[in-house]
Formats: C-alpha cells, sequence, structure tokens
C-alpha cells in the first residue's frame, strides 16, 4: 500500500438534492425573521408592506426559479427592517 503525500484526492461534491434541502432551509430561515411584519399590528406603511411582501415572494419563489442552485442571488432585506 503507498502513501504518497503528493496524491491529490478530489473534492466531494454534494447531490443537487442536498444542495436544494440547505437552499431551501436557508430560505425558510430568512422568512421566519421576517413573519413578525405580517402581523397585523406591525407599525409599517403601505410601501414598507409591498416592499416586505415583495421580498417575502422572491424567497419563496427561489427554487422554482433557478435551476443551479450556484447562480442563486438572494433578495436584499427591505432597508428598513435592517
Amino acid at each position: 500500500m503507498s502513501t504518497d503525500s503528493n496524491t491529490e484526492w478530489p473534492l466531494a461534491t454534494p447531490l443537487p438534492e442536498v444542495e436544494w434541502a440547505a437552499i431551501r432551509a436557508q430560505r425558510d430561515q430568512f422568512l421566519r425573521a421576517t413573519d413578525f411584519t405580517q402581523l397585523p399590528d406591525f407599525p409599517a406603511t403601505d410601501t414598507q408592506r409591498k416592499e416586505v411582501a415583495a421580498y417575502r415572494k422572491v424567497l419563496r419563489d427561489i427554487p422554482e426559479q433557478v435551476e443551479d442552485p450556484l447562480e442563486i442571488v438572494w433578495p436584499l432585506l427591505p432597508a428598513f427592517l435592517k
């Protein structure tokens, strides 16, 4: 058995199903972080409500809109929530 220290081993690449599961988990975390904005007593203007609704829609649509998990561009959190 050779123990050549110069041998390069290929890196393991995750299965697409595993990558998408991780992306959905991240997406769900972003959605949970803004759930409070959907409460009727959350103090926001109509413009702010529309902005956060659009942000959440883009998050929900990511798995259907992007074919390659490496090409995902995450939407930016609306400025008034930062």
